[in-house]
């Protein structure tokens, strides 16, 4: 996202959605939640989760609303992480000219994209190859993408926030297969194919015994406290934390409509795909049933970053 804002006519589309009570809608985007909360936030009803799913923040049901945001806790303490890595970082950032840091929620980043491609990807290897020496104390993993090294905790993927949310959904809704009917899953990145794989585990879970599930990691408040371990965020006025089992025992005569869709044709988990981000934008459009004109689809940016999950 980076700000930027999505076409008249997605947003119209997601508003829409958003409208029936019994539609769960998110966005899952890998920038920074102010980014993400300044491009969509202000729709009514939609879920957003930022830093690859590490923070998320539950539906509002009034724009004007001021958005609460909560944190997986992943067991590694940031603070101590940038007093280790930051330096180092700006280190390197100084010999390269062109690069910079990108710090969010739980990821430090360094983009190496605008520099000269032979010394940038040198730097960048002896920069993983220093920081995994000072590094060995904390839980955390390097992330490799196109002209950015990626520092996160080592459990973080967006898988996480897609199983709570559907977790959340059918706890809501009374569990089983009853309790989730629906799933569409879209992304156009490597790592939304943890979403796709966290749809199929969520699937399967139905057939098992709650006590035999995983649950989710802690959630954590604005205020850094834990404020829930199974339960799920039930918004009414006043935001609170529901204790409730992961999911139930499925019901024999209900059944679950899942579809993990690609953007772009490639090698990936999901069942289906599209060829481009125009096509997400159709299919929102028609799910949703609002007239469009052409100047509503009109993409100002290209590789939004920002994943659509329903």
């Amino acid at each position: 996202t980076s700000g930027f804002k999505p076409p008249v006519g997605v947003i119209k589309a997601l508003a829409k959605l958003c409208e029936d009570p019994r539609n769960m809608v998110y966005v899952v985007s890998g920038d920074a939640q102010e980014n993400v909360e300044s491009a969509i936030g202000h729709i009514p009803g939609l879920g957003l989760a930022a830093s690859n799913g590490v923070c998320f923040s539950p539906p509002t049901k009034d724009s004007q609303m001021k958005r609460e945001w909560h944190a997986f806790d992943l067991g590694v303490d940031w603070d101590e992480v940038k007093k280790v890595v930051l330096p180092v970082m700006s280190k390197y950032t100084a010999r390269t000219n062109g690069s910079f840091i990108k710090l969010t929620h739980s990821s430090i980043g360094w983009s190496y994209y605008s520099c000269d491609p032979e010394w940038g990807a040198l730097q960048a290897s002896h920069l993983v190859l220093e920081l995994e020496k000072d590094l060995r104390a904390f839980d955390v993993r390097f992330v490799t993408l196109k002209g950015v090294i990626e520092l996160v905790p080592r459990r973080l993927n967006k898988g996480l926030i897609v199983k709570k949310v559907l977790r959340d959904v059918a706890a809501r809704n009374g569990g089983g297969r009853s309790g989730v009917d629906f799933i569409l899953c879209m992304g156009d990145d490597i790592s939304d194919e943890k979403m796709f794989t966290s749809v199929f585990s969520f699937i399967a879970e139905m057939e098992e015994d709650s006590k035999n599930v995983i649950p989710s990691p802690p959630v954590l408040g604005d205020d850094a406290h834990v404020i829930s371990t199974l339960g799920y965020l039930a918004h009414d006025g006043d935001a609170h934390m529901e204790e409730a089992t992961p999911t139930t025992q499925k019901e024999e005569d209900a059944s679950t409509f899942a579809f993990t869709v690609a953007v772009g044709k490639k090698a990936s988990h999901a069942s289906q795909y599209v060829n481009d981000a125009t096509d997400v934008a159709n299919l929102l459009v028609s799910m949703s049933n609002v007239d469009m004109s052409n100047d509503d689809m009109c993409w100002n940016n290209q590789g939004t970053g920002a994943e659509v999950f329903a």
